[in-house]
Formats: C-alpha cells, structure tokens, sequence
C-alpha cells in the first residue's frame, strides 16, 4: 500500500479541517443579498402557476403607510423601506379603492405558528394591530392551535373552530396565518373539505409552505431540548411541531394534497438583510445564508409561497417582524436585546384586508399576470379536478 506524507503535522491538519467546516457551515455563503433578481419560487411538478398582486398591493400599502400617524411621518425611510421591489415588479393599473363595506364584511382569523399559543400573553400574531383595526370597524380574532402539535393535529382544531364558529351568509371568511400557521390551515382545507367551503379566502404571511432547511436541522435537537424552550403549562400535543416543517415533509405533503379551488390564496413573503434579523433569529439567518442570503432568520424567500396564490409582496422584516408586536409590548426587551422588531404591522395587516376585500369582489384583476409554473419531483398535480 502506498503510503501518503505531509510536513503539516496530523493534529494541526484536524484543526484546520474542522476550522474550515465550521466557518462553512456558519459564515459561508455563495450568493450576496441583492434584489435584482425576479420574484421566484420552489414548488413541486404540475403545481398551479404564482399570480402577481404586487404592484396592486404596493399602492394600498403606501397609501396606507402615508396616513399613519406614526410611520408616515418617519424620517429618513420611504414606502420601499419597508416593502422591497425585486427587479421584476411591474407598475400598477389604474387605482381602484375598494368600498370600505367590502372590507367591513370581512371576517379575519389568524392563526399562530409554532409555539404561539405557548407564549400567547407574551405577544399574539397582530395583536396590537388587530386592536387598532378592530376599533375601527374590523372584525379580527384568532383561532389558538397547539404550539407544539403538528399540522395534521392543527388543522382538526381550525376546524372544530370553524364548526363552532356563528358565520352569517355575507361574511366572507379569511383565514391567515402566520410561519407554521399557514401550513396549518392548508391541512386544515385538504383535510376538511365541507368546511372548507367555508372559507372565501387564505392569507400566509412568512408561512412556513415548503418548510425549512433549519426543521431538518433542528428536528433532533429539538427532541432532545424542547421542553427547555418551552413554558410548563404549554402541553406537548403530539410534539410533531417541528417534524411537520421539514422541507421534505413539506413538499411532499404538496405533491401529494390537492387545495380547493373555491378558495383565493394570496402570500405575503418576509425577507431582510443579516443587520436587521433580530438577536434570536441571527443564527438561523447565519445559517441560511449559505443557501441563500434572501431569508427571514427562518425561511428562505422562495419557500413561502403557496402554489396557486397571489403573491402581495416582500416585506423588509424577519419572521417575527411581520406579526409580532414585541416593540409595542416589551420596548425595553426590545431595546436590550436587539430585536429589531420596527415595521408598520398594522399598515400591514390593513393592506392584506383592503387587498383581499378588492379581490373577492373584483374576482381577478387584469393585471395580475402568471409568474411561475412551478417545478419538482413529482408529476402530481395538487390542483383539485373539476
């Protein structure tokens, strides 16, 4: 056998080795953030084409953003501040403002993600915003799922929700839900057919569609750790949490369930640069880069959007920026800890209703155009058949 010689000795090669792995898994990346690429997503074969509400949504969020109190007179930040542009974004048709009954008609539910309902008196999804919107005239709850359960699990108890739910014939019913709670209403409406047909609309805002590489990660770990993080009153439910946001369970669930199609699915995509992930999300932003810099701390950019829906936009926040009120309830916690948590929430949640509303009554604006066909494993398509 030949024998194989280097003048570097062997404990010093190891060390440079599992230096060099760990600054790979850690600090690598191949891609710089930037936002001169086109609006794009991953979807498995045969998957309904992505629609374009982009530039619409865009005039509502900034006509909005201009008559709040406090973010439209902010210094130093424009409406792209806070909704970014991909290159491809296209400019909008001619306003049309949707009639306020329109929107007042609407009954919005939300649904958390994972571990919500675990720290529910700490901050809900919107809860501030939904506080403010619903002073004036909207109708906003939610539906608390287990923070620990999978999504199967969750979606029986959005519809034991629905089921009890007093809904009056004009009430067009909205479901949104924000990182794993997306994901659980679409089980819910696969699962759940007659009720389904309930439901006019869903939202995902930062839904957790085709999973995360950091659930096929963490999945072990969090099996060995979850009661650490968290509380003892929070019930562990099957504990499948986690489990049901791997990226492979994800897609396959996709390739494999059909949506209704008497439902219209819009999503609202976060992402943002590394500076303004907050302190408890930088290690997963850190470990997303090295697929891709365009993530929000926990998901990637492409994987957070439903097959099918119209795409609203990209909001410059991470994934607890877009719903979580933790400036407005905790400031000192906030400030202390670095969360990064300033975003206009209840513009935000304001624009999806007006958005939605438009929508339903418009049935389909010729603007929108047809953005990506999909592509993936499977030949399957997941589009229910007339």
């Amino acid at each position: 056998m030949r024998e194989i010689h280097s003048s570097t000795p062997l404990p010093v090669f190891i060390t440079l080795t599992l230096g060099l792995l760990l600054n790979l898994s850690c600090g690598f990346q191949l891609l710089d953030y930037s936002l001169d690429t086109p609006a794009t997503t991953l979807s498995v074969l045969g998957a309904p084409a992505v629609r374009d509400g982009r530039a619409r949504f865009r005039q509502i969020f900034c006509d909005r953003l201009a008559a709040d109190p406090e973010f439209g007179t902010e210094q130093g930040t424009t409406c792209e501040t806070y909704l970014l542009r991909l290159e491809d974004e296209t400019k909008p048709a001619a306003p049309t403002a949707p009639h306020p009954e329109s929107v007042f008609r609407l009954r919005i539910l939300i649904v958390p993600g994972f571990m919500g309902a675990c720290y529910w008196d700490f901050a809900k999804p919107f809860e501030v915003s939904t506080a403010r919107l619903n002073a004036r005239g909207y109708r906003i709850e939610w539906i608390v799922v287990d923070g620990r359960s999978g999504s199967e699990h969750n979606g029986g108890q959005i519809a034991e929700a629905l089921r009890r739910l007093d809904l009056e014939e004009d009430e067009p019913l909205v479901l949104l839900g924000h990182s794993k709670g997306a994901v659980d209403i679409l089980d819910f409406l696969a699962s759940y057919p007659d009720l389904a047909r309930r439901v006019a609309a869903v939202v995902s805002v930062s839904g957790a569609i085709n999973g995360t590489p950091l659930a096929d990660y963490l999945v072990s770990v969090y099996a060995a750790l979850g009661d650490l993080v968290a509380p003892r009153d929070c019930p562990h439910g099957d504990d499948r949490a986690v489990v049901s946001q791997e990226r492979s369970v994800r897609l396959s669930w996709l390739a494999s369930h059909r949506l209704p199609d008497s439902v219209r699915y819009f999503s609202l995509v976060s992402l943002t640069q590394g500076g303004n992930v907050n302190t408890i999300l930088r290690e997963g932003y850190d470990m997303l880069k090295a697929i891709d810099p365009r993530n929000d701390g926990v998901l990637l950019f492409y994987d957070q959007v439903i097959p099918g829906s119209t795409l609203l936009g990209y909001a410059n926040a991470d994934h607890w920026g877009t719903a979580y009120p933790l400036e407005e309830k905790h400031p000192t916690l906030t400030r202390t800890f670095f969360l990064h948590n300033h975003y206009p929430r209840t513009v935000l949640l304001e624009a999806i209703a007006l958005y939605v509303a438009e929508d339903l009554s418009t049935r389909g604006t010729n603007d929108e155009r047809a953005l990506l066909t999909g592509s993936g494993p499977t030949a399957k398509d997941p589009r229910p058949q007339p």
